[in-house]
């Protein structure tokens, strides 16, 4: 195994060893360092500008946030001074700041992000108008119940006036009604008088007849009228009787009204013939066969009426005439038919 020895001599330098060119390298390491502190630097410097934004946008919205709260108070206090002794308008005041209350609240939810700025700056402009609103609908229903005030206030005036005046008008009322009541019964007791005079003149007026005559008669083919006491044989019932003189009566025109009774107990009448109905002095509703017109001069007078209806058929029986004037019986009598 061979030995190597050191050389003892300390004259002895070894050769030096050939040295590499580091240059580029150096250049390269310093262009990625110059390349790295730019990117650096863009980046601190973009990251500045956000923040700056950043900064901006949170000063904005603290900003945002304190007009929000001020105009949100802002609005309840003027509501709260339109409130008032009127339950109907403290109600919508109620109702109309639970809404506001509502709207804040989305406000304030917005004001959690900044990116929201522009949406709760909407909402707040909106709050805003809600709030005019509110306040303008407010101040027309104050108005309005106001005029329904003043209208109660003038309508209670004007019924304590009519209260008053009514009583006044009811104790007038009340001596007029006793001054009346008296009149009236005056005037009942002048009108009985009256009317019992005028019923005393009225039946002192009344014509009276006598000599009432009936008969049952037959048409000969000389035109002439015979009796006929067979109901077969009847054409027409003849009546015949005498009017009294009466000085009390009235001369001109008068009337008696003949009625003609079958042995059914029926009135003989036909409307198209003239008969119709009568009110009797008793205020009775009887129906009469004709009327009988005459011309009275005061004196006595003998008149004749007939019953004469195409095609009658008279009953086997008693017939009943009676005769009435002024509403008063003034004669009877009977026919027999057999």
């Amino acid at each position: 195994m061979a030995t190597y020895q050191n050389n003892p001599d300390p004259k002895f330098t070894p050769a030096p060893k050939p040295q590499k060119n580091r240059t580029p390298l150096l250049a390269g390491i310093i262009a990625v360092l110059l390349i790295a502190l730019a990117v650096l630097g863009i980046s601190f410097m973009n990251r500045g500008t956000e923040n700056a934004q950043l900064s901006t946008e949170l000063v904005e919205m603290e900003q945002f946030k304190a007009q929000a709260e001020k105009q949100y108070y802002e609005s309840l206090a003027e509501l709260e001074e339109m409130r008032g002794s009127n339950e109907e308008l403290n109600a919508l005041i109620d109702q109309q700041k639970e809404e506001l209350r509502l709207q804040n609240e989305k406000i304030t939810s917005l004001t959690r992000d900044s990116r929201n700025l522009a949406a709760a700056r909407r909402e707040l402009e909106d709050l805003r108008s809600k709030t005019t609103g509110y306040l303008a609908e407010l101040e027309e229903l104050r108005q309005k119940n106001e005029q329904l005030t003043q209208d109660r206030d003038r309508i209670a005036n004007e019924r304590d006036l009519l209260s008053s005046d009514l009583q006044v008008s009811q104790q007038t009322n009340e001596q007029l009604n006793s001054e009346r009541a008296v009149l009236v019964s005056e005037r009942e007791q002048l009108a009985n008088r009256n009317n019992e005079l005028s019923r005393k003149v009225n039946v002192a007026s009344v014509i009276k007849t006598n000599n009432i005559t009936a008969e049952g008669q037959k048409q000969r083919n000389s035109g002439r009228w015979v009796g006929r006491t067979n109901a077969k044989n009847v054409e027409r019932l003849y009546i015949c009787f005498n009017s009294l003189d009466n000085a009390v009566a009235t001369t001109g025109e008068e009337t008696f009204q003949m009625r003609i009774v079958n042995p059914n107990g029926e009135t003989m009448s036909i409307e198209a013939e003239g008969s119709g109905v009568l009110t009797t002095d008793q205020g009775e509703q009887v129906p009469y066969t004709k009327s009988v017109p005459f011309d009275f001069q005061g004196d006595a007078a003998n008149h004749c009426a007939e019953w004469n209806v195409p095609g009658q058929e008279y009953l086997e029986g008693t017939y009943t005439v009676e005769l009435y004037n002024k509403g008063f019986l003034v004669g009877t009598t009977e026919l027999e038919l057999k």
